[in-house]
């Protein structure tokens, strides 16, 4: 059996092949993504799922199946190439057997590129049918809004990708060894020669695989309850030993500790740490576990306990018969920072100075990272003067890496401290040092409410409130309690921020739906007041209240949002009301109740600005739901009230396009472009479609040859789809007897396109 396709391409296979049988809806493709979203990035949610997705046979059975389908696939010209390279094969041999659908589904993917971190690669929609990708993506959307309990999440872009991609999760070390006895089984009993990292990706696809079954195979209400559950996470020794047992690799479990602290699981890196310093016997290993851990117990003020490891990481070093001068220096840079902040000054002072004096014999470009540590080392501990003259230093090498343009900056920021006798604004300098440790906080708090750890956020934003009682940290600290955490404590935050502010929008607007009745309905209207007076955008300001209305749209949307409405039609005010509700539910997929708000809009007497973009956003829904013609005629519509509107015109070339208008699209970008020439997309648009409206496409009586130019026509249109169109066109010619590459291709891809079309005309 041939195991290119098994290896290297699982999960576009078990993509590829999702949807053969049976037609996706919309909500159930969204929750597939909800779910592929949650387990990339929820840790918790991953060790729960990895656990019951093994225990679960039916799972494993059609795991067992698709390996066996993807083993039968004799593609060994794919080896060593890209997702990209599998979805074109797949999309040419749908396309040579006549399964257009199928073909047409691989160009969606093809479209998508690379595809997404989470393991989403394209909606289940042909391209060039009806619904459209814009259509469709709306509908999840919604359903998302309606279904998930914490949808303002997964529609945010992560901060953090590719997590987890480790088996430091019992279940997950379960199935990577099932994974590997099933492919022996299946190859006759013996796995094909190479290193663990070349079937990594196969271990990786096939655990997503079987998650992916069990998840699929459950009831629709199962489902839901699951993606709106919470899962803690914890590392426990005997998973780290049976990782061990089955990789016998620890510098993975360095990485691995290394990302678990970016995204805020402190405690899980110290177990992790702890277990390599137990453990294993290689001093890079353990110097690096003991230096990470001084950091952690530096960072939690465990100064003992920093000293201890910062200590035994150097001398792990120095016991070593060649030890690395400057990780030695970086090792004693560690000693003195632990050592000052647990009241050693003495010992401290001893140790950055041997630091200083190392970098004197380290080349430039080892030298200045050392000594921005250090001087970062003397930051944290409000040494500001030996900082700036250890900075000083750093520019007097000749290095122009990382290291100096961060000592210039940090130069620059202390000027502005320094006073005539050479010290420093110390109070000043300590306020900008606690607001980098709160925002410090704050970032982490962030980034572990995308990974649905909320207590482990709220932790962080409370830290951070422990140092700076800022409004906007107060407000956002307030608002996430009220969505994941304490209502009440959401609403003392939320009533000392208006306390300082008290025409604070979000404040007044989250503490509205706190509270609720008709006190809160008064807190929101005047926050819809005061937003018209300092000219906010409503859709933003009331966009907490669409999204808590719409999570059960059963009771009405609209009836719910009206309770604001009461305002009078002078100076606009209703009709940006229902604008910015408009705005919102259409951002969140409610496209009937988003035209419900702007015919509102329009009858509300809106200013001619307003009126425009009311018509503008009504023309955008039009062709999200592919009615171009209506689409066409609002946006013309819209145009009169505001003719030098660049998005109504770009909107506009959208429309034109996808009513096969090569010139009207080509005069409405390159108007675009020029009421607003720094935008990079409107000149973009402007160049695509002149090149679109230059040279046609031909239309060769082959159909397949056809189909194909008509697919780079559409790939074209995406960023991430141009090299795929560029082959299509190729194809074409190639199909119709002619030498795609006879001349060097050089150039853009609209030049090439144009070199292909001529030789396709000139046959």
């Amino acid at each position: 059996m041939e195991i290119t396709v098994a290896r290297s391409f699982f999960w576009e296979h078990i993509w590829a092949t999702l949807w053969e049988e049976n037609d996706a809806d919309p909500e159930e493709s969204a929750l597939l993504h909800l779910f592929l979203i949650r387990r990339g990035r929820d840790i918790g949610f991953a060790a729960h799922v990895a656990t019951e997705a093994f225990s679960d046979e039916q799972a494993k059975k059609k795991f067992r199946e698709a390996l066996s389908r993807a083993l039968s696939r004799d593609v060994p010209e794919l080896a060593g190439k890209e997702r990209t390279d599998y979805f074109w094969h797949c999309y040419i041999e749908k396309l040579e057997r006549g399964d257009l659908r199928g073909a047409r589904m691989m160009e969606t993917a093809l479209a998508a590129g690379v595809g997404t971190d989470d393991g989403y690669l394209a909606p289940p929609v042909p391209a060039g049918e009806s619904p459209g990708m814009r259509c469709w993506t709306q509908q999840e959307k919604a359903i998302v809004t309606h279904l998930a309990r914490w949808s303002d999440l997964y529609f945010e872009a992560p901060f953090f990708t590719d997590f987890p991609k480790t088996q430091i999760i019992p279940a997950e070390l379960e199935t990577a060894s099932f994974t590997f006895v099933t492919l022996g089984k299946l190859l006759g009993g013996a796995i094909p020669p190479g290193g663990a990292e070349s079937f990594e990706k196969y271990v990786d696809d096939a655990a997503a695989s079987i998650a992916l079954f069990w998840f699929i195979g459950m009831k629709r209400k199962e489902q839901i309850a699951l993606l709106n559950t919470t899962y803690p996470f914890s590392i426990e020794e005997e998973t780290l030993d049976a990782f061990v047992d089955l990789f016998d690799d620890y510098e993975t479990l360095l990485e691995d500790a290394t990302d678990l602290v970016r995204r805020g699981f402190g405690e899980e890196a110290r177990t992790v740490y702890a277990y390599i310093i137990l453990h294993d016997r290689n001093p890079i290993h353990r110097h690096a576990a003991y230096t990470n851990l001084a950091v952690l117990f530096r960072d939690d003020d465990e100064t003992g306990r920093a000293v201890e490891c910062a200590e035994r990481a150097l001398s792990v070093l120095e016991a070593g018969a060649d030890p690395d001068p400057h990780l030695l220096a970086l090792a004693r840079k560690d000693v003195g920072e632990t050592n000052f902040l647990d009241g050693n000054i003495e010992s401290a002072g001893i140790a950055i100075s041997s630091a200083i004096r190392a970098a004197e014999d380290l080349p430039p470009e080892q030298a200045a990272p050392l000594l921005w540590g250090i001087a970062s080392s003397l930051r944290r501990i409000g040494q500001f003067e030996d900082e700036y003259a250890v900075l000083t230093r750093v520019l007097d090498l000749e290095d122009t890496g990382e290291a100096m343009d961060a000592a210039m900056e940090r130069l620059f920021s202390m000027d502005q401290y320094a006073k005539p006798n050479g010290t420093f604004d110390r109070k000043g300098l300590f306020e900008v040092e606690k607001r980098r440790k709160y925002l410090d906080y704050f970032g982490k708090g962030a980034a572990l409410l995308q990974t649905f750890q909320f207590e482990r956020a709220i932790t962080c934003f409370e830290a951070a409130l422990s140092l700076s009682r800022d409004p906007e940290l107060l407000r956002n600290t307030g608002i996430a309690h009220r969505l994941y955490g304490s209502p009440e404590k959401a609403r003392t935050l939320l009533e000392e921020v208006l306390e300082g502010c008290s025409d604070d929008l979000y404040a007044l607007v989250h503490l509205g739906l706190l509270v609720g009745g008709d006190r809160g309905r008064d807190r929101i209207r005047t926050a819809v007041d005061e937003a018209v007076r300092q000219g906010a955008d409503l859709a933003l300001v009331l966009y907490p209240v669409v999204q808590h209305a719409a999570f059960s749209p059963e009771d009405g949307i609209i009836t719910k949002i009206e309770r604001y409405a009461d305002l009078p039609t002078q100076e606009g005010k209703r009709s940006l009301f229902y604008l910015g509700v408009g705005t919102a539910l259409a951002d969140l997929g409610f496209q009937q109740e988003a035209n419900t708000c702007y015919r509102r809009a329009l009858k509300a007497n809106p200013p001619a600005p307003v009126r425009a973009r009311v018509l503008r956003n009504i023309g955008a829904l039009a062709a999200d739901g592919d009615e171009y013609e209506r689409a066409a005629s609002l946006l013309g519509q819209a145009l009169l009230a505001a003719p030098r509107d660049p998005t109504v015109w770009h909107r506009l070339s959208r429309v034109r396009t996808a009513l096969g208008d090569a010139g009207g699209a080509a005069e409405a970008a390159r108007e675009a472009a020029r009421l607003a020439p720094t935008d990079e997309t409107y000149q973009q648009e402007k160049v695509l479609r002149a090149a679109k409206e230059e040279v046609p496409p031909p239309a060769p009586e082959d159909p397949i040859a056809a189909e194909l130019i008509t697919a780079g026509e559409r790939l074209i249109e995406h960023q991430a789809g141009v090299p795929a169109a560029l082959r299509a066109y190729a194809a074409a010619a190639a199909r119709l007897g002619l030498d795609p590459d006879e001349q060097t291709r050089e150039g853009n891809a609209l030049s090439e396109r144009a070199r292909l079309f001529t030789l396709i005309r000139g046959a």
